[in-house]
């Protein structure tokens, strides 16, 4: 069952954890490891393995998957980043997979959690959630009821649910997967992954001014994410400061170069309002290096372009944070 827990966050979520892939027998409280704020643990189960990331992007599936040329592929999944949570739990001997599961749903629907997707037994099988016991996925074309294959595992109580919630205005996403004692653990065990919402920690990178001058060079513009602003507006955040420091360093550096500073938007808000807004943000770049980095005003020019210029897809979170960028546009 701990290959379980490994492959379900490796192969379904891309999201390795090796930990997880040591077995043992008897179950041992994991150290330093608590539950999630979110959700806990099944009254008398243990903790066997835990990992936590501050910030990483998890697929979750509203639906079941399918193979294809090697991979699972979700045709229903949604992508979202966060802080994220993964824990593996034994439970007491005397409960079994339903009730342990029964009891996560109904927590869940209590906690305000709408369900995404759920399946058991032979729905899990078919759609690839089953936690295969091995270490690669297997290709269901090839399923021979061999003991370690899927087509064994659905004899077993294996039961999944993805959820969704709302936390201080952030989407929560939960997943549960529950199966019954097997040769390794003597009791149901559970893997509970927990991904909340939320920005990543910014201001910890820039694009040094050695960078600048060869993106410039070679290609005459230079896409930066270390300017920061809040959601709609058009102040700089402090964190903007190191890579203001190396735009001014850059411009210091070239008494001759002149450039555009450009705004870009995603897609989310209205064409106008968003033409608006990159021109503000550009505007506001300007400015701070015109004020506090004493920068010629005549070599600086501001332009916002809004969305119609992206860099990347707006259907995913990752792509929308692409394109939410400035530009340095040698003149």
């Amino acid at each position: 069952m701990k290959n379980c827990a490994a492959l379900l966050l490796a192969t379904l979520l891309a999201l390795p954890f090796p930990s997880l892939l040591l077995a043992a027998s008897v179950p041992v409280e994991f150290k330093g490891a608590k539950d999630s704020g979110v959700i806990g643990r099944y009254a008398g189960s243990v903790m066997d393995n835990a990992a936590v990331e501050a910030f990483a992007s998890v697929r979750v599936p509203m639906g079941p998957a399918r193979y294809a040329s090697d991979k699972l592929v979700f045709d229903k999944a949604v992508t979202v980043e966060g802080q994220l949570g993964a824990y593996f739990y034994v439970g007491p001997k005397a409960r079994g997979a339903l009730e342990v599961f029964r009891n996560y749903q109904a927590a869940l629907a209590q906690g305000g959690f709408t369900t995404l997707y759920s399946c058991a037994l032979n729905d899990c099988r078919d759609g690839l959630i089953t936690g295969n016991f091995s270490n690669e996925v297997i290709d269901p074309r090839r399923w021979d009821g061999a003991r370690n294959s899927p087509a064994s595992a659905v004899s077993r109580d294996v039961r999944f649910l993805s959820a969704k919630a709302r936390r201080n205005g952030a989407p929560v996403h939960v997943m549960v997967f529950v199966a019954e004692p097997d040769s390794t653990w003597e009791a149901p065990t559970a893997v509970v992954i927990v991904v909340q919402s939320k920005p990543m920690d910014t201001g910890l990178v820039t694009v040094s001014s050695e960078q600048l001058q060869k993106g410039l060079a070679a290609e005459g513009r230079v896409a930066l994410y270390g300017i920061y602003f809040d959601t709609a507006r058009a102040e700089l955040k402090p964190e903007s400061k190191p890579q203001l420091d190396m735009m001014a360093r850059l411009l210091t550096g070239d008494k001759a170069l002149k450039v555009l500073i450009v705004g870009h938007t995603d897609n989310q808000g209205a064409a106008e309002a968003s033409l608006t807004l990159s021109q503000r943000r550009a505007e506001a770049v300007v400015a701070a290096l015109v004020a506090t980095y004493k920068i010629d005003a005549a070599r600086l020019k501001a332009r916002g372009v809004a969305s119609f210029a992206p860099v990347a897809s707006n259907r995913s979170d990752t792509g929308r944070a692409k394109n939410r960028r400035v530009e340095l546009v040698e003149q």
